[in-house]
């Protein structure tokens, strides 16, 4: 894991330096100014130096946890994506878990009675679904909720208008709601239908066919045995989902307008802010490492198995 974070932040450190732009051009863009102030202001930024002085001088500070100040804020950036990320994970965390818990119960129930007309359905809609790009159908929700049925905001994640707790905590409630019905639509039917194969193949083994001829009901086969051995897988997917979400979720929060880490990284990279920049991809990777990391170690849990695997 280790060994991952740091290829992934020498790679980040790489390829954001590849990226187009000076980020130092807003400060001296007007073309009167000498170049003897051009070059301090350079220097003020270390973008005087040689690429690999200025990788050794942040990796030094990395592992310190300093990871530079924003060129657009002009402050820590770790301060400045502590206060996106949790706007963030309650974007994906909220639909992600709601759809593991439902689509844990339409997984299983279609696997006990698959090739039936509810399992055909199910799978039919997963396969459309993933077949949509995601930012499509966040624009058609927005059109038809926000624009020709106001029922929704158009965009944003709070009023401004609200000042009491009250009122702030519905109104982010209006503003999450397209969002999360965007993300629900897109996660529960594939969530089902992996629910549904992973029953299937959990049916077939031996203790299953031990348990039916035990004469155990399909409820206490469904519940003491089925979801028992289904619980760490899926903790794995929905920990690796939350991860993935909170590291995609650029279009879905530029599409509502949620000031979340998505938006933050295409401010980054418009404004080419490489510390931001860096910092917004490097605690993604890290988040889905470690995210990976804790998948691993549930599923042993969940799974003795796996340990003597």
């Amino acid at each position: 894991m280790v060994l991952t974070i740091f290829l992934a932040l020498t790679f980040s450190f790489l390829l954001i330096r590849l990226l187009p732009g000076d980020p130092a051009e807003r400060y001296y863009g007007d073309p009167r100014l000498p170049i003897e102030i051009k070059t301090e202001i350079k220097a003020a930024f270390g973008l005087d130096k040689p690429v690999y002085m200025q990788y050794f001088i942040f990796l030094g500070n990395a592992v310190k946890g300093d990871l530079g100040i924003s060129y657009t804020y002009r402050r820590s950036v770790v301060g400045v994506v502590m206060e996106r990320m949790p706007w963030t994970l309650l974007l994906t965390t909220v639909p992600t878990v709601l759809s593991m818990v439902l689509g844990l119960k339409i997984g299983t129930y279609i696997a006990f009675n698959r090739l039936k007309f509810f399992d055909r359905f199910m799978r039919s809609v997963a396969f459309a679904l993933n077949s949509v790009p995601t930012f499509w159908l966040a624009l058609l929700m927005v059109m038809g909720f926000a624009f020709y049925l106001p029922i929704f905001p158009l965009q944003g994640m709070i009023d401004p208008l609200a000042v009491t707790m009250p009122e702030r905590f519905f109104s982010v409630l209006r503003h999450a709601a397209l969002p999360w019905i965007t993300i629900f639509m897109v996660t529960l039917p594939s969530f089902a239908v992996h629910v549904r194969n992973l029953t299937i193949n959990i049916l077939g083994e031996d203790f299953i066919i031990t348990a039916k001829a035990k004469g155990l009901k399909k409820a206490q086969i469904r519940k003491k045995h089925v979801l028992r051995n289904a619980l760490g897988p899926l903790f794995s997917i929905l920990t690796l989902r939350v991860a993935g979400l909170v590291g995609g979720s650029v279009l879905i929060e530029t599409i509502f307008s949620w000031r979340g880490m998505g938006l933050l990284v295409l401010e980054a990279s418009r404004g080419s802010d490489y510390p931001l920049l860096q910092a917004t991809v490097l605690i993604t990777i890290i988040l889905v490492i470690v995210a990976n990391f804790v998948a691993d170690i549930l599923q042993a849990v969940f799974d003795p198995r796996v340990r003597y695997s």
